[in-house]
């Protein structure tokens, strides 16, 4: 990490649109995302019937394990180590709605562990801490209910905290060292309720860090000294920035188009995978976060839906539209591969 910080305003001459070179894909599934390896690809997808995991092998794509649930799921995750798949799901199988943390064995597919939870909301982000002895999963605030992360123990599915972070979005993330969790949440500055990102140590689980300009999660550095936010503001160009931790000090930061949007960042802290928030959502960028220059666009026919790049940056994941609520997964070459 870089020890001043950089601002760049806005983004240089456009690359030349053209398509990615495509090394895979998973039919009928919605999101993906790589094991911390970048070895795996753990991909899900639903329909009326309920939800399908897949895992595969991220170089070739050839299936690794399907686990398939009568309820859909809202978000999934993967243990350091590769043998554990989690996933959230709305139970009713007893007549309640019960949140639930499912936890299935990668080398067989059998369902490990259920673990209720009190979220008034959908489990729309989850993730291992890094030693995979707990498990964290958020439901974000809407109609003034949800709010709050859920963090549970793997063996036995105690409850370790409830932390309330009342974010209109989701999203939760263990520190690569274990030390620290990131959440989004949501603070009033003038009156008005604006995005944040709040991270706690996980020893005492105490707030040690508030970020309350409209910032969102989207990934910590690989030594935990830093994390890489969105400033999503209306009517402000959309902004990443690299925050120190636990100074809470900036960094990099560089400005994107009004709209735009980050889904993750390179290792190395290089290249940001951006893309449009509003429609036509059918371009995909790689944006170098050192010039503010666009490396690669890629434009689709379809709406497209930017996912995660893979450990060597070699690969990245998106999800293309097929008709209206379905979707593909597709895992291609990245431009500097």
């Amino acid at each position: 990490m870089i020890a001043v910080a950089v601002a760049l305003a806005g983004q240089s001459t456009p690359a030349v649109a053209t398509t990615p070179t495509e090394a895979w894909t998973a039919p009928g599934q919605s999101w993906a995302l790589f094991s911390d390896d970048g070895t795996l690809v753990l991909s899900a997808g639903n329909t009326a019937a309920g939800g399908r995991l897949e895992l595969r092998q991220a170089g070739t794509g050839a299936v690794v394990r399907v686990v398939t649930s009568p309820f859909k799921f809202h978000a999934v995750a993967l243990s350091a180590d590769n043998q554990t798949i989690a996933a959230t799901v709305t139970d009713t199988s007893s007549g309640a709605t019960v949140r639930t943390i499912r936890l299935y064995r990668v080398s067989t597919g059998a369902l490990v562990r259920s673990i209720p939870t009190s979220a008034a909301r959908e489990l729309d982000s989850l993730h291992f801490a890094p030693d995979g002895q707990t498990i964290a999963a958020m439901d974000a605030r809407s109609y003034e209910r949800g709010g709050q992360v859920h963090v549970h123990r793997v063996s036995d599915g105690a409850r370790v905290r409830l932390l309330t972070v009342p974010a209109t979005t989701a999203g939760v993330r263990f520190s690569p060292d274990g030390r620290f969790l990131a959440a989004n949440d949501r603070v009033v500055a003038d009156g008005r309720a604006v995005p944040g990102v709040r991270v706690f140590r996980t020893d005492t689980w105490a707030s040690t860090l508030s970020l309350a300009d409209g910032n969102l999660l989207v990934r910590w550095t690989p030594d935990g000294a830093g994390l890489w936010t969105k400033r999503i503001l209306p009517g402000v160009p959309t902004g990443i920035r690299l925050v120190s931790m636990p100074s809470g000090a900036v960094q990099r930061s560089l400005d994107l188009d009004l709209y735009d949007g980050v889904s993750d960042v390179t290792d190395d802290g290089t290249l940001a995978l951006t893309h449009r928030l509003v429609a036509p959502r059918r371009t995909l960028t790689f944006t170098s976060t050192l010039t503010g220059a666009d490396v690669a666009t890629y434009e689709f026919g379809q709406d497209v839906f930017p996912g995660d790049i893979s450990l060597d940056a070699t690969l990245f994941t998106y999800a293309r539209t097929t008709a209206p609520s379905a979707f593909d997964v597709h895992v291609a070459r990245t431009p500097t591969s």
